[in-house]
């Protein structure tokens, strides 16, 4: 094809051509365009661009990668098992009603010294009093029917056989006063005056005097394997804000285990306030006192407290976590 040669406008159109296209040049143009056009205007400058912030930008972006370079080397990630604790006191008893009926008086309360014997809770049993006068009315019509003859033969075997009976509803008719196995220290109390309870449910707990407060930390079974003796461990209490306790780990459990056989072990005092998503590792420490301090006011551990229980399990260097690969020949201690 042809090549055609480019029109170059002038660098100033006289005022008789602006003036020649009529009424079309303000159809196509503005009017500041054109006066801006026609008039007279110097060259520009040249672009003169300021180095000195460039400079300092690029030293400011340096020393922040090595800071970040440093950092990434220096500092680690820390990962923690978390899970829930309960607070345990050492050669704690559960007492439990033998028979059921509702519970006519409690004799103790919490932090209290009881001595062996000594009453704890009264519960009515009407069925099996009921029973135990009617053996023992038996028991005494054969008595006075062997005094009155005593070569009554009848009577002799009647009397051997009420009395195994007599002393078996004596024995459940008096077990409706729940008394103290040993001295010690009454932890709880679980029952009130007027209270319904079946059999075997838990009227309240003794334990020895000066035992010791352990903690049982439930963790998730997965860090079964990064879990060993020694490890340092975070307690915090709930309810308390800022009460924690940094302990040692004092054993691991063996084995991991589900929601069901830990509530099991747990029992069904506590075992249905942790609530336990997937199988779980038991993790045993020891806390350091009977007693904690918050907010100015010292209050004693109670069994069944609940928790938070943290192990710090793995730590390694930021730059480990950003490059996996580099734990091929990082040294292992």
């Amino acid at each position: 094809m042809r090549d055609f040669p480019r029109f170059r406008a002038p660098r100033a159109w006289p005022r008789s051509c602006i003036g020649a296209l009529g009424p079309m040049t303000f159809q196509l143009f503005r009017k500041a365009a054109i006066d801006h056009q026609a008039g007279e205007h110097l060259d520009g400058d040249v672009l003169r661009v300021q180095t000195r912030w460039t400079k300092w930008s690029l030293r400011l972006i340096g020393i922040a990668a090595v800071v970040a370079l440093v950092f990434v080397i220096v500092f680690d990630v820390t990962e923690y098992a978390e899970g829930a604790a309960i607070v345990r006191v050492e050669g704690r008893r559960p007492m439990l009603t033998m028979v059921g009926g509702i519970v006519e008086a409690v004799h103790v309360q919490p932090g209290q010294h009881v001595e062996k014997d000594q009453w704890l809770a009264t519960v009515s049993a009407p069925l099996e009093e009921a029973e135990y006068r009617r053996a023992n009315t038996e028991f005494r019509l054969s008595l006075a029917a062997l005094l009155r003859d005593p070569s009554d033969h009848t009577a002799k075997a009647t009397l051997a056989s009420l009395k195994p009976k007599r002393d078996s509803s004596a024995q459940i008719a008096n077990a409706r006063f729940i008394r103290a196995p040993h001295a010690g220290i009454v932890t709880d109390v679980r029952v009130r005056p007027g209270q319904y309870l079946t059999p075997n449910e838990v009227v309240c707990g003794i334990a020895p005097e000066g035992a010791e407060v352990s903690l049982i930390g439930l963790m998730p079974g997965e860090y079964r394997p990064m879990l060993r003796a020694g490890q340092p461990l975070r307690f915090s209490l709930s309810g308390y804000k800022f009460e924690y306790r940094n302990v040692e780990v004092e054993s691991v459990g063996e084995e991991v285990v589900g929601p069901t056989e830990m509530r099991r072990y747990l029992g069904q005092e506590v075992g249905d306030a942790i609530a336990l998503p997937g199988p779980t590792v038991l993790v045993k420490a020891r806390l350091p006192s009977h007693t904690f301090t918050t907010e100015g006011q010292t209050f004693s551990y109670a069994e069944g407290l609940t928790g938070l229980a943290s192990v710090r399990v793995r730590k390694e260097p930021i730059l480990v976590v950003l490059i996996p690969a580099l734990k091929a020949i990082r040294p292992r201690h």
